[in-house]
């Protein structure tokens, strides 16, 4: 049954809901409707009561823009969206905390709430989102596209990733997640944590860490530290990428080997060591970027690593 939340709890009735969640309030309402976490959807209810305001005041939304948040959790944060953005539309797999987050978002009718996965497959998003944020962009067309969420661990890298090969892709993004992962979207080529995320976050967007957040701050409490990201679209960057899902499928088969000598990768993409067709085609690609003989992956920025895409495969559409 619905739980109602009265000003006055009664025995056996959901708690009234404070404008901020805490661990003692969380695990109080959990017991009163029978909630019990499940580690699997990635489950770590951001509690300290002044990083929601900071993810929000990081996004600067504005009152015309559409925000998407993936993990509605109880509400807290779709809450303090709401009051600022035309639209909000967020996504909850669990449908027990997505009926609690209705119950909390009952008198703001610019939310719509998508129970269900936000992935359809690894590399699609799934249809119900992105009809619900397509029909929220219609009706704030002025606006800009932000993803503002506390993503779930499992899911962050897809969602983003897949956001980045839309047509319309966010505008912005302010996030948490993993901090390695947070590293990795924001990492420049030669470092530790630079890989093929790093390169198709950084051919698009401008990145940087704005916190790292201990596992305190959540509950439960996940065992790694987490990091608040902000990414910001840079059109002209992404305009240069000739196929986006070319280009991604490049960079990921090129990544499967980051560490080896590039010239190597790239001929066992063009057919063989064996083939003089190929590697002539190798050479080309190599001359036209200036390209040394111990040329790694893990060494060539994204801005150059759309331009060796270009010369290795053409500047026509995926074939």
């Amino acid at each position: 049954m619905r739980p109602e939340p009265p000003a006055q709890p009664e025995p056996g009735s959901a708690p009234a809901i404070p404008p901020r969640q805490t661990t003692a309030y969380l695990k109080d309402l959990f017991s009163q409707v029978g909630f019990t976490i499940d580690a699997r959807r990635g489950q770590n209810f951001l509690v300290d009561l002044n990083l929601i305001d900071v993810l929000v005041r990081s996004a600067a939304i504005a009152p015309d823009d559409v925000v998407l948040e993936v993990g509605t959790g109880t509400g807290a944060l779709t809450e303090r969206l709401a009051a600022t953005a035309a639209r909000v539309v967020t996504a909850e797999i669990d449908p027990r905390l997505a009926q609690l987050a209705r119950d909390r978002l009952i008198d703001h009718d610019n939310v719509t709430v998508v129970e269900g996965d936000a992935l359809a497959a690894k590399h699609r998003l799934a249809p119900a989102l992105l009809g619900a944020v397509e029909a929220a962009r219609a009706a704030a067309p002025a606006g800009r596209f932000l993803l503002v969420a506390n993503l779930p661990y499992c899911v962050a890298t897809p969602v983003i990733s897949n956001l980045l090969a839309l047509p319309r892709p966010f505008d912005a993004a302010v996030v948490t997640v993993q901090r390695e992962m947070a590293e990795r979207m924001t990492a420049t080529a030669g470092s530790p944590s630079y890989n093929a995320l790093s390169v198709w976050v950084g051919c698009q967007c401008r990145g940087e860490i704005v916190r790292i957040l201990p596992p305190s701050v959540f509950w439960p409490r996940p065992k790694i530290d987490s990091a608040i990201v902000r990414l910001d679209l840079e059109p002209e960057r992404r305009a240069a990428i000739a196929d986006l899902a070319r280009f991604h499928a490049f960079v990921r088969d090129v990544f499967c080997h980051r560490r080896k000598l590039l010239r190597g990768v790239l001929l066992r993409l063009a057919g063989g060591k064996g083939s003089a067709e190929a590697r002539a085609h190798v050479e080309a690609a190599y001359a036209a970027l200036g390209l040394g003989p111990e040329a790694r992956a893990e060494e060539i920025s994204p801005d150059r690593f759309v331009l060796l895409e270009r010369a290795f495969l053409g500047p026509g559409s995926a074939t």
